[in-house]
């Protein structure tokens, strides 16, 4: 095959490859929960991977984005439900997922076709195991914002630079953004530090930004925690947000308390319980 013709496929699979992500990302656009990791991936923001049911007028999607997170949507769900459960249990390459339902197909059975057991149930921590979570997708509501404790004496709050970008930590911007400069463009942050040393105890930050929907990410160090530093960076950047006629979005796992903790204390309110999957596959 001559240059030309290879440089024809290559911009024929591209093309192709663009017209998939349109059509998923208009089918996206039916999806009433938050989206942001996926419409991140189909953006091209972020790292990730991308699947669709079949070449010629794709109904049922399925992405993965590299921090874990994945989500499967589309009008076709319930006519590629096998496909998707088989790419689900053996087809992603990635060790761990994270999985959201397209809300309409919630009721396919997927408890059964994944082997689904209740998070707190002995065997869902083995090797191989699905356990079975809910998510919570939160709205803001400046009348909810409640009282909090002061900022302990010694810390303060400020805006996030590019030094906060490669700190340590699960939840934390360099999980979400491929370098500091586009992590400060789309949102940055604010962090808790102690004024003596410099030391950082919380961080909150734009995780997902798409249009004018802010989702924020945040993360207290273990040793800081139980003192009221994630609350302040919380409100500190949802200040932020608002200020610069933004959207702030929050979603956790129902059961991991303090994040929904310190989101009702920013003045998010729950609008959505969805189920959520841990995928912990076999290697």
């Amino acid at each position: 095959m001559g240059e030309d013709a290879e440089d024809d496929v290559r911009h024929g699979v591209e093309d192709r490859l663009e017209g998939v992500r349109a059509r998923a990302g208009r089918e996206l656009d039916r999806v009433p929960v938050n989206t942001g990791f996926a419409r991140a991936v189909l953006a091209g923001s972020a790292a990730g991977t991308l699947w669709w049911d079949r070449e010629v007028d794709p109904q049922a999607f399925h992405v993965v984005h590299a921090y874990g997170m994945s989500l499967v949507w589309g009008p076709g769900v319930a006519a590629a439900f096998d496909a998707v459960v088989a790419r689900l249990r053996d087809g992603t390459g990635a060790g761990e997922e994270w999985l959201q339902i397209d809300p309409r197909w919630s009721g396919l059975g997927w408890d059964a076709a994944l082997g689904a057991v209740p998070f707190d149930a002995p065997e869902a921590g083995a090797p191989g195991a699905t356990a079975r979570h809910v998510r919570l997708n939160f709205a803001h509501d400046p009348g909810a914002v409640r009282p909090t404790r002061p900022l302990p004496d010694g810390w303060r709050i400020r805006a996030a630079t590019a030094a906060d970008f490669d700190r340590s930590g699960t939840v934390v911007p360099s999980a979400f953004w491929p370098d500091a400069g586009a992590f400060l463009a789309h949102g940055g942050g604010v962090v808790a530090e102690r004024a003596a040393d410099g030391v950082v105890g919380a961080i909150a930050f734009a995780s997902y930004r798409t249009g004018d929907d802010l989702e924020i990410g945040i993360e207290t160090e273990a040793e800081h925690r139980d003192r009221g530093l994630g609350a302040h960076v919380a409100r500190a950047f949802v200040d932020v947000v608002r200020g610069a006629g933004l959207t702030p979005v929050w979603s956790c796992r129902e059961d991991n308390v303090a994040s929904a903790r310190v989101a009702a204390s920013a003045g998010f309110v729950p609008t959505a319980r969805l189920p959520y999957y841990h995928l912990r596959r076999a290697r």
